[in-house]
């Protein structure tokens, strides 16, 4: 919402390292980005 607010569009929140910034759709869709099996297994455990 805030980033929307401030007029920045285009854009996506990214979650890099611990930090939480604003990345242009382009960029994050670049290439296919996938789940390891195991992160996958760890997720359903979960919920």
């Amino acid at each position: 919402m805030e980033a929307a607010h401030r007029g920045d569009f285009g854009k996506m929140t990214a979650l890099r390292g611990t930090n939480v910034e604003m990345v242009p759709l382009a960029e994050a869709v670049t290439q296919l980005k996938t789940v390891p099996e195991d992160r996958m297994r760890e997720a359903e455990s979960v919920f």
